[in-house]
C-alpha cells in the first residue's frame, strides 16, 4: 500500500498536480464537467416538461375538434346541440368558458364553469362547411371553404403558472446544488494554497514589527516552497545588512556627536571670549590709579552688559540642550493675548501692538505654558527690534479665529536675504556678529511643542515677517 502511495505521489509531481496552476486547472476542469452534466440533465428535463405542458397547442387542438363537431349545429343554428357540445368541452380540465358564434359574429351559445376564471387565455377555431372528399380530415380546412362560424375556448392558466413555479424551483435547486458543489470543491483545494500563504503573511507581519529571527516554512506546493526559500534568503541578507547598518550608524552617530561637541565648544568659546575680554579690560581700568569716577561708572555699565550677555548665552544653550517640558494650562485666547500685549509694551522701543481681532472667538481655549510661550514670542519681538534699529519699528498683530490664534510680528528692517531665509530656524545659524543662532531655533521648538507652526518671510514693502499659528478649541 505504501509503495503504491509513493508511486502515486511521484506521478502527481511529474504531472504538475502539486503546483498552483495544476490544482487550479483541476478545479476548473471538475467545475466545468459538473456544470455541463448538471445543465445538460436539467435542460433535458426542463425541455421535456415544457413540451408536455404546451397548453396552447393542447387547447388549440380542442378548439379545432369542437369546431369540426359544431358544423351541423352552427349550420342549422341548433342551440341545443351546441349547448351539449360546449358542456362536454367544459368537462376538460382547465377549460373555463366555451363560446360558439355564427358567421356574422353573433353569439349562439356561451357556457362557463362556476369556478372563478382568474387569468384566462383563449384560442379559437373557425367552423367550415364540409366538402365532399374531406370527411376524413375534419381538422384540415381548405382555404376555399365557407366559414360558418367560430368556436372560442377560454382556459385557465393556473396550471401553467404552477408548472412554471415547479420548473423554476427545480432549476434553482439544481443551480444551487451545482454552486455548492463547486464551492466545496474549490474550498478543499484552496486550503492547500491559502494555508502556506497565510503563514508567509504572518512571517511578513512579524518582520514588519521588527522581528528578524523568524523564517518562513514551506508547504506541499512547489511555488510556495520556492517563495518561502526566497523570503528566508532575503531575511538572512537583511539581517546581515542590518548589523552592518547598525555598526555604520553607531560610528556615524559618534562622529556626529564629536562634531557637534566641537562646533558647540567653538561657539561657546567665541561667544564668551569677547565678553571676558571686555570684563578683563574694565577690571584693568579699575586697578589703574587716577581713573575718573565717570570712567569707572562707564566701566561698570560695560561689566553689567557683558555679564548679562554671558548669562543669556548660557541660558540659551541650556534651554536648547535640555529644553524644559511645557506645562500646558487652559487659558482663553483673549486672556493670553491681553497679557502678551501688555508685556510686549513693557519692552519699550518702537513696538506697535495692534488691537486683537476675533470677537467671540477670543473665548476659545488655548492650552499653553504662558511663561515658555511668551519667552519664545519675546525673542521674535526682540529680533525684530534689533533688525529695525533705533529709527525703525516693530508691529505685532493678533487675530483669533474659531480654530487658531494667529500672531504676526513685522519689522521695518532690511529683511532676510533670500539665500538664508530657509535656514533661519536652524540651530547655531546666525547672521549677527553677536549671536548664537539659538533664539529662533528655540522659538520654533517651543511653538511646535504647543502644536503650532511658525513661518518666516520678507514683506513686499521691506522688512521681515514672522507668522505664528496656535491651535485653540471652543470652550465647553
Amino acid at each position: 500500500m505504501l509503495k503504491h502511495m509513493a508511486r502515486y505521489k511521484a506521478l502527481q509531481r511529474r504531472s504538475g498536480f502539486a503546483s498552483i496552476q495544476g490544482r487550479l486547472t483541476a478545479i476548473a476542469l471538475f467545475s466545468i464537467i459538473g456544470a455541463a452534466l448538471a445543465m445538460g440533465v436539467a435542460g433535458y428535463r426542463l425541455t421535456v416538461h415544457f413540451e408536455k405542458a404546451r397548453y396552447r397547442d393542447h387547447f388549440q387542438l380542442l378548439a379545432s375538434y369542437l369546431a369540426s363537431n359544431a358544423e351541423v349545429g352552427v349550420l342549422l343554428e341548433n342551440r341545443k346541440m351546441l349547448e351539449e357540445l360546449t358542456k362536454n368541452m367544459l368537462a376538460v380540465r382547465d377549460v373555463q368558458i366555451v363560446e360558439v358564434s355564427d358567421g356574422r359574429g353573433e353569439l349562439l351559445v356561451r357556457n362557463a364553469n362556476p369556478r372563478p376564471p382568474g387569468d384566462l387565455g383563449s384560442v379559437s377555431a373557425a367552423v367550415f362547411s364540409s366538402r365532399m372528399g374531406q370527411e376524413d380530415a375534419p381538422f384540415v380546412a381548405p382555404g376555399n371553404e365557407e366559414v360558418l362560424g367560430r368556436v372560442t375556448i377560454f382556459y385557465s392558466q393556473a396550471g401553467l403558472a404552477q408548472l412554471k413555479k415547479l420548473l423554476a424551483f427545480r432549476f434553482a435547486l439544481i443551480s444551487l446544488g451545482l454552486a455548492l458543489a463547486a464551492a466545496v470543491l474549490y474550498w478543499l483545494f484552496s486550503r492547500t494554497i491559502t494555508a502556506p500563504l497565510l503563514e508567509l503573511l504572518g512571517v511578513a507581519g512579524q518582520v514588519s514589527r521588527g522581528r528578524m529571527d523568524v523564517r518562513a516554512g514551506g508547504g506541499s506546493l512547489q511555488e510556495i516552497n520556492t517563495l518561502a526559500g526566497a523570503i528566508n534568503e532575503m531575511l538572512d541578507a537583511l539581517e546581515a545588512q542590518r548589523k552592518k547598518l547598525e555598526e555604520a550608524h553607531t560610528a556615524m552617530a559618534r562622529q556626529q556627536v564629536l562634531a557637534e561637541v566641537g562646533r558647540f565648544s567653538m561657539i561657546v568659546a567665541h561667544e564668551i571670549k569677547n565678553p571676558l575680554a571686555i570684563i578683563k579690560g574694565s577690571l584693568d581700568m579699575f586697578r589703574k590709579e587716577g581713573t575718573s569716577a565717570e570712567l569707572k561708572s562707564r566701566m561698570m555699565g560695560f561689566l553689567d552688559e557683558e555679564i548679562e550677555r554671558i548669562n543669556r548665552l548660557i541660558e540659551d544653550f541650556l534651554l536648547f540642550a535640555r529644553p524644559r517640558e511645557a506645562v500646558l494650562q487652559p487659558q482663553t485666547a483673549g486672556e493670553f493675548t491681553a497679557s502678551l500685549a501688555q508685556r510686549i509694551r513693557l519692552l519699550g522701543g518702537e513696538v506697535e501692538v495692534a488691537a486683537t481681532e476675533g470677537g467671540a472667538a477670543l473665548q476659545g481655549v488655548l492650552r499653553c505654558d504662558p511663561g515658555l510661550l511668551e519667552r519664545a514670542l519675546f525673542n521674535l519681538v526682540r529680533n525684530g527690534m534689533e533688525a529695525a534699529g533705533k529709527e525703525g519699528g516693530v508691529r505685532v498683530a493678533m487675530t483669533c479665529t474659531t480654530q487658531r490664534l494667529i500672531l504676526t510680528i513685522e519689522d521695518s528692517g532690511p529683511g532676510i536675504a533670500p539665500e538664508t531665509l530657509p535656514r533661519v530656524f536652524e540651530p547655531f545659524f546666525s547672521t549677527k556678529a553677536k549671536g548664537t543662532g539659538l533664539g529662533l531655533a528655540i522659538a520654533k521648538e517651543v511653538i511646535q511643542g504647543h502644536g503650532g507652526t511658525i513661518a518666516a518671510a520678507n514683506r513686499p514693502e521691506g522688512g521681515a515677517s514672522f507668522t505664528v499659528k496656535l491651535p485653540i478649541k471652543k470652550q465647553d
